[in-house]
């Protein structure tokens, strides 16, 4: 009797452990599609711009059992991803307007701040012996760019340039935790690897990656339109230069989801609005 006991216990850890590879799936990271065209030729107009590192500002209201789950720590490669795009842009548009990229003696600069909020509500946890503890809530995302275009020569002339974003309303999810007890307690609910996500986070991840898109691009286009046009000494218009490649916000994200789309054998796949962003590449 006893040996049988043995027998079922160490059959349930190869059960656990078995599952182990299975409880993940790769979902891509955003695509966040340069949006301003990759060569540019300046005007010599002889003004120079200073783009400051954006600042990045967190204010959170969450679970520590979401601090410590894949789609957070996804959320925070999307955040690593979206300020190295965004500066990279910020410099196009520079450029496009006219300005000469400086680091010293510049006639203008450009600070930009990103804050983001995350807030998670109704977070339910439940637990089973198979299947570890689980946490069940609701989560949105909410962006806003503060930019500030100063005149190094005058720095009381401020031209202030805000954008904002969020998640179309709060995102259902379920998302396994660290478990101490039962067979749970072998399972995997963690891994470092952004691209994997648990089983069923496919749909918020889509939600959340819809949101960062959106920001991206209205700081851009924002920041394009407001941003104003370096002159020349002899206040020559900047003629046959380059456009700025606008989107059409309306048209953004309208299709469906596909629910195939992140499967673990989905990498190949692409998932484009009618713009031509790839969501998921």
């Amino acid at each position: 009797m006893k040996k049988y006991a043995l027998s079922m216990v160490f059959a349930l850890f190869l059960s656990a452990c078995g599952k182990t590879s299975s409880s993940f799936i790769n979902v891509s990271m955003p695509n966040f599609k340069p949006q301003t065209p990759i060569k540019t030729e300046t005007p010599h107009s002889g003004v120079k711009i200073s783009l400051e590192a954006i600042n990045i500002e967190q204010n959170n209201n969450y679970s520590d059992y979401f601090e410590n789950s894949t789609l957070k720590f996804r959320i925070d490669k999307e955040i690593e991803l979206l300020k190295q795009n965004l500066e990279e842009q910020m410099k196009t548009i520079a450029r496009l307007k006219g300005y000469e990229l400086s680091s010293t003696n510049a006639d203008y600069k450009l600070q930009s701040t990103l804050s983001i909020y995350i807030e998670e509500k109704n977070a339910q946890k439940t637990s089973e012996w198979l299947n570890g503890d689980s946490i069940s809530s609701n989560l949105a995302l909410n962006f806003q760019a503060k930019m500030e275009f100063i005149d190094a020569h005058n720095p009381q002339n401020i031209t202030n340039i805000t954008s904002n974003a969020k998640t179309d309303s709060f995102v259902s999810l379920t998302y396994p935790v660290k478990s101490g007890e039962g067979v749970g307690l072998f399972k995997t609910t963690f891994s470092a690897v952004p691209t994997q996500l648990n089983k069923g986070l496919e749909r918020p991840a889509f939600e959340i990656d819809k949101a960062f898109l959106a920001f991206y691009k209205t700081t851009l286009n924002t920041l394009y339109e407001n941003l104003p046009q370096a002159l020349n000494s002899n206040n020559e218009n900047n003629q046959g230069n380059q456009e700025f490649n606008e989107f059409i916000n309306d048209e953004s994200f309208n299709e469906t989801f596909n629910e195939n789309q992140n499967s673990q054998n989905s990498s190949e796949k692409s998932h484009k609005n009618t713009d031509g962003v790839i969501i998921f590449e």
